[in-house]
């Protein structure tokens, strides 16, 4: 496996390589490292004091801790859980696997198909709530396996297709509405925040679920997930698409910072 994602690497390195130039000229400071740590210190201080002039990108990116914290556990917990709660086949894994990545790629095109169309703060919002679902579900599935006419591990691996429509859609309705809300001249920045909240959510979701599993079984704790998601989709409940575009447009001549 180790071999193989590098050549994916490789052949997705190479158009950078070719064809990327780098326009912008490069100034040495004086002190070193300590001078570029201060500077990026200082620019993060920055963007972080104008943010509270751009309330529904502030919004979105409360919402998109939420739901990042989820998706990272969903995405280091899934075959854990299968192995421990569900105790599934190893045939059954390799299928979840597979159909886990071809459902995230068709969620995240019929999904963007219709943000085009209805919005992506739409999108982002009933992906959010099919998340909520497919996190009930998958608690649920163990009883599920009881009532229905399947065994467990087949309820999981459906259950399992309808969380990996979202994996894919959730991301990037999330990036499309820091595109819409951020001004253009400003949108790396901003889109640097919305990297470090989700960065910083990676690490609130598994260590939140790692303690809940010692104290209740992973059973029981994957309810975490739930949690996050419903914290993110009330959150994103006050984001105005709208107005936050307005907004962006207004201010895309901001004042310009001299940090160096």
């Amino acid at each position: 496996v180790g071999p193989f994602a590098a050549m994916f690497f490789l052949v997705a390195a190479i158009p950078t390589f070719l064809w990327v130039v780098e326009r912008g000229r490069s100034r040495r400071l004086k002190g070193g490292f300590r001078s570029y740590l201060g500077i990026g210190f200082r620019r993060v201080r920055a963007t972080f004091k104008d943010l509270r002039h751009y309330r529904d990108l502030a919004i979105l990116l409360v919402s998109v801790f939420f739901a990042m914290a989820g998706i990272y556990i969903i995405i280091s917990f899934t075959f854990i859980y299968g192995a421990q709660v569900i105790q599934w086949d190893e045939q059954v894994r390799i299928i979840m696997f597979v159909t886990v990545q071809l459902t995230a790629a068709a969620g995240a095109l019929g999904f963007g198909f219709l943000q085009d169309r209805m919005g992506a703060r739409t999108i982002y919002l009933a992906t959010l709530m099919l998340w909520i679902v497919a996190v009930t579900l998958i608690f649920a599935t163990p009883w599920l396996g009881q009532v229905l006419p399947l065994e467990a591990q087949h309820v999981f691996l459906m259950v399992g297709s309808v969380a990996g429509l979202c994996l894919g859609s959730t991301q990037s309705a999330g990036r499309a509405l820091v595109g819409v809300l951020a001004p253009r001249p400003r949108a790396a920045e901003f889109f640097g925040f919305w990297g470090l909240a989700s960065k910083m959510a990676a690490i609130l979701g598994l260590m939140g679920l790692g303690l809940l599993q010692v104290l209740v079984g992973l059973h029981v704790s994957i309810l975490f997930c739930s949690l996050l998601f419903a914290l993110a989709l009330v959150v994103a409940l006050g984001l105005d698409e709208a107005r936050g575009r307005r907004v962006a447009e207004e201010r895309e001549c901001p004042r310009r910072v001299n940090l160096l």
